[in-house]
C-alpha cells in the first residue's frame, strides 16, 4: 500500500473519465482512539493504514475482491468495495456510528448500510413493543418498516443502479434483521404478555424462510446473517423438541437434545458452504458447553459434535475448551492459576495456597459501569461473608493503568489480593472466561464448588456460598 491522501483526491477527480483499475478507501478519524485503521476481507485482514498528522488514512488495493468488507478502529463497520470505487469516510469516535459518513464513488450503496444499522438501532424497542400485538397486527406494522427500506433502496438503484453483488448486500442488510424479528416474535410475545404458550401464528407466517439462503457466501461474515442464522436453528430445534420430547417447555434450550438437535439440523440444511457450517456449529458447542451442564452431557455432546461437525475447521480451539470446562467441574480441584501481584512478583495459586474459602472474581477497567458494580457487590459479599477469601482479576494487560485503577478503587474499598496475569490466553482458557459476571468458588483445599457461578444470580450465588460453609 501507497499512503497518499493526495493520490486519493486525484484518483476520485479523474475516476470519472478514466477506465477505473483500482479501488480506494481514504477518510478522516476525527478523535482517533488509535493509530491505525485496519481494513479486513473475509474476517481476514488484508492491510492496515496509519493515521497522518491529520489522522486521515489511506488504502489502495490493486486487484479488489468485490464484496463485503469491514474496517476496524476499535469499533467496526461494514463496507461495500468494488473495483473503481474511490471511498471517502469521515467519522468521530466519540459518536462512531452516528457521525460515520461517505462521500465519493461507492458512497451511495455504504450509506445505505449504515442508514439500515442506524435504522434498526432505532427501531428495536418500537418492534419489541409490536412484538406484543396479535400476529397479524405484528405483521402489519413489521411489514411496512420492511417496505420503507426496499423504497429507499429502490430510489437509490434508480439514481445510480447498484451492480448484482452491491443490490444483494444492500437487500441481505434489509432482509436479515427482518427475519430475525420475525422469528423472535413469538417468543418475545409470549414472554410480555405472560402467556403460557406462544400465539397461533397465521398459516403462511413462516413463508419468509423461503428466501434464506443458508451457504450465501457473499454474507457469510456478515453479523446480521450470520445472527440470523443462529436465532434460525435455535426455533426448528425448540418446535421440534417441543413436540417431541415431552420435557419441559421452560428448559428445553438447557437440554442436550436441543443441542445436539440443532448439530443434526446444521449438518443437513448447510450443504455448500462448508466455512458457515463451521461457524454455525461452532456456536452451538460454545452456547451448550458454557451452559454449566454435568461432565457426562458435555462428553456426550462433544461426541455428537464430532459425528456432525466432522473436519470442522474450530475443532482442536472446541476441543481445548471442552476439556477446560471439564476441569472446571464441581468437585474437581481448581488448575494452578498463574498470576502477577501488585509488586510485579509472581505468584501461583493452587492447593497449597489455600487457606479459606474462596471466591474469584474478574474486572476490565475499560468497563467502568460493569467494574463499579462487580466491585460493590463484591463490597457487600465480604459484608455478608467475611471468612471467605475474594481474589480479583483484571483482564487488561497493561499494568500501569491496572494500578492507576486500583489507587482509585482504593479510595471506595480495599484493594487487597488484586492482580492481573502475563499470560492472558492461558488465562482466560483454563479459568473459561467469556463473561466477566463470572465467579469461581472453592472450597479451602481449592475444590471447585461452583466453577461457572454469576455475581448477577443471586440465588444461585448464595446456594454455592453456603455449601462451601459447610465444608
Amino acid at each position: 500500500m501507497k499512503y497518499s491522501f493526495l493520490a486519493f483526491i486525484i484518483a476520485l477527480t479523474y475516476s470519472c473519465t478514466d477506465a477505473p483499475t483500482k479501488t480506494y478507501f481514504a477518510g478522516e478519524i476525527v478523535n482517533p482512539g488509535s493509530d491505525y485503521v485496519h481494513l479486513y476481507y473475509d474476517n481476514s485482514i488484508i492491510d492496515s493504514s496509519k493515521l497522518d498528522i491529520n489522522n486521515r488514512f489511506f488504502f489502495e488495493i490493486d486487484k479488489v475482491k468485490e464484496g463485503l468488507y469491514h474496517f476496524d478502529h476499535n469499533e467496526y463497520q461494514y463496507i461495500i468495495l468494488e473495483k473503481g470505487d474511490s471511498l471517502l469516510m469521515r467519522l468521530n469516535t466519540l459518536d462512531f456510528d452516528e457521525s460515520l459518513v461517505y462521500s465519493g464513488i461507492g458512497s451511495e450503496k455504504n450509506n445505505f448500510l449504515i442508514d439500515m444499522f442506524l435504522i434498526y438501532e432505532d427501531e428495536e424497542k418500537a418492534v419489541n413493543k409490536f412484538s406484543e400485538l396479535p400476529p397479524s397486527e405484528f405483521l402489519k406494522k413489521i411489514d411496512s418498516l420492511k417496505l420503507m427500506k426496499e423504497e429507499l433502496l429502490n430510489d437509490i438503484n434508480i439514481k445510480q443502479p447498484l451492480s448484482v453483488k452491491a443490490r444483494h448486500i444492500a437487500q441481505g442488510a434489509i432482509n436479515y434483521r427482518y427475519f430475525t424479528d420475525m422469528e423472535e416474535y413469538p417468543f418475545i410475545n409470549k414472554r410480555r404478555n405472560g402467556l403460557k404458550k406462544a400465539p397461533e401464528l397465521p398459516a403462511s407466517y413462516y413463508s419468509f424462510r423461503s428466501d434464506v439462503d443458508y451457504n450465501d457466501t457473499l454474507l457469510m461474515f456478515y453479523r446480521p446473517y450470520f445472527n440470523y442464522l443462529v436465532t434460525h436453528f435455535n426455533n426448528l430445534s425448540y418446535n421440534h423438541c417441543k413436540d417431541e420430547c415431552n420435557g419441559d417447555l421452560n428448559h428445553i434450550q438447557r437440554s442436550l437434545h436441543y443441542s445436539t438437535h440443532k448439530l443434526e439440523l446444521i449438518d443437513s440444511a448447510v450443504t455448500k458452504n462448508k466455512t458457515i457450517k463451521d461457524n454455525l456449529n461452532r456456536n452451538v458447542a460454545y452456547s451448550y458447553l458454557l451452559g454449566g451442564h454435568s461432565a457426562e452431557n458435555n462428553k456426550k455432546f462433544i461426541e455428537a459434535f464430532h459425528k456432525h461437525a466432522k473436519d470442522n475447521q474450530h475443532e482442536e480451539e472446541i476441543n481445548t475448551f471442552y476439556k477446560n470446562v471439564q476441569n472446571l467441574q464441581k468437585g474437581l480441584m481448581l488448575p494452578p492459576i498463574h498470576l502477577v501481584d501488585m509488586k510485579g512478583n509472581k505468584v501461583t495459586i493452587d492447593s497449597s495456597t489455600y487457606k479459606k474459602n474462596t471466591i474469584f472474581y474478574f474486572w476490565n477497567y475499560n468497563q467502568k459501569n460493569h467494574q463499579a458494580n462487580v466491585l460493590t457487590r463484591i463490597n457487600r459479599l465480604k459484608r455478608d461473608y467475611p471468612n471467605y477469601n475474594y481474589i480479583g482479576i483484571n483482564v487488561n494487560e497493561d499494568r500501569n493503568e491496572w494500578l492507576k485503577n486500583l489507587a482509585h478503587i482504593s479510595k471506595t474499598g480495599d484493594t487487597l489480593d488484586q492482580y492481573q496475569t502475563d499470560n492472558m490466553e492461558e488465562l482466560l482458557g483454563t479459568l473459561v472466561i467469556k463473561s466477566l459476571n463470572k465467579i469461581i468458588v472453592v472450597d479451602k483445599t481449592g475444590k471447585i464448588m461452583d466453577g461457572f457461578g454469576d455475581i448477577y444470580k443471586h440465588k444461585n450465588l448464595e446456594t454455592s456460598l453456603s455449601e462451601s460453609m459447610k465444608n
